[in-house]
């Protein structure tokens, strides 16, 4: 992997045969669902436009100072412009800080590279004060925005920029990187299973508590008795509501609750969208989490399309109240209340 990226063939093939003919814009947008690596091919490419020993390819040998310093946040030809505050936005002034910055010739390299990350974050007036760098750029500027979706993002800052897309990496493709990491095969798959194609995600999540919620979701589906059952669906979401509090009083970035909350809902979802695919095919290789277990065998022999039905009517419901910011006890004891109809 000379770009250190995964399955982003036909981004690198352009961005290769630009730098190779000499003809890389001023402004590019990559675009692309979180955690495909927006981010990472544009620090790529920063690295690549400064590299004192590119490849073959055009690509960055990641080993020389001026690749090393990049790395390191510690270059001062290459800005990033992240998404600040509780609005989570890029206000003007950072954009006026970097057109000032971006005036002046390359101090140490041979480009200045502006990364501006979650383009769609701008506010109107940051994304006009940016306008007047992307029409009339510097020789040695290159601008790299990333954003989920081009139709997010400012159409005037859009239509000065070469677009790039991003895509999804397949499972295996997923599990592959995890593993070269060191992660073993059932985080591995569930990891995988929970990413939706996007290794940042993947990597984002703790794998210790991804395992953890997938382990509670599978004995707690796997008890038959209906009585056994509630009680144990209680005992967990009593687990939930405790593990909610003391996250939201130990962090002040208000997503961690909305993460942890979501990791649960998304965790059941796979268990379940398993469990169908199991009863469809009856084929574990359509599984996209880890090999199926027990409990999940034995409710694919009850799949019926109410069933499927009505869990996603539940599970609709559980996510709408969660997004509500209803109390997460009371909407995960009524999920269970529902899936108790089905025993």
């Amino acid at each position: 992997m000379p770009w250190g990226l995964i399955g982003q063939e036909r981004p690198l093939t352009v961005l290769t045969d630009m730098l190779r003919k000499q003809r890389l814009p001023h402004g590019l947008l990559f675009h692309g669902p979180l955690g495909t690596g927006k981010y990472s091919l544009a620090l790529a490419l920063a690295q690549a436009l400064n590299c004192e020993n590119p490849g073959p390819d055009m690509s960055p040998c990641r080993k020389c100072r001026s690749c090393g310093k990049i790395a390191e946040g510690a270059h001062p030809d290459v800005i990033t412009l992240t998404p600040k505050g509780k609005l989570n936005i890029i206000p003007i002034e950072y954009v006026r800080e970097l057109r000032e910055a971006l005036s002046f010739q390359a101090y140490e390299g041979k480009y200045k590279v502006a990364i501006i990350r979650d383009a769609h974050r701008f506010r109107d007036d940051a994304g006009g004060a940016l306008l007047k760098t992307l029409e009339e750029p510097t020789p040695d500027t290159v601008l790299i925005l990333t954003a989920e979706s081009p139709s997010r993002v400012l159409e005037t800052l859009v239509s000065r920029c070469v677009r790039l897309k991003l895509s999804p990496l397949s499972r295996t493709q997923i599990m592959g990187a995890l593993s070269q990491k060191g992660f073993e095969l059932k985080a591995s798959c569930v990891l995988a299973g929970l990413s939706g194609g996007a290794l940042g995600v993947a990597l984002g999540l703790d794998s210790e508590t991804t395992l953890s919620i997938w382990g509670h979701v599978d004995r707690l589906l796997g008890i038959p008795e209906r009585a056994k059952f509630l009680k144990a669906a209680i005992d967990w979401t009593n687990q939930i509501a405790a593990e909610v509090d003391k996250i939201t009083k130990a962090e002040d970035d208000p997503r961690a609750k909305a993460n942890f909350l979501g990791l649960i809902q998304n965790s059941i979802r796979l268990w379940w969208r398993d469990v169908t695919a199991l009863a469809a095919t009856a084929d574990s290789a359509f599984l996209l989490g880890p090999p199926p277990s027990a409990a999940q065998k034995t409710w694919s022999r009850k799949v019926t399309a109410r069933m499927v039905g009505g869990l996603e009517t539940s599970m609709a419901k559980l996510s709408d109240g969660l997004n509500r910011s209803m109390r997460a006890a009371l909407l995960f004891e009524n999920y269970w209340l529902d899936v108790l109809e089905y025993f």
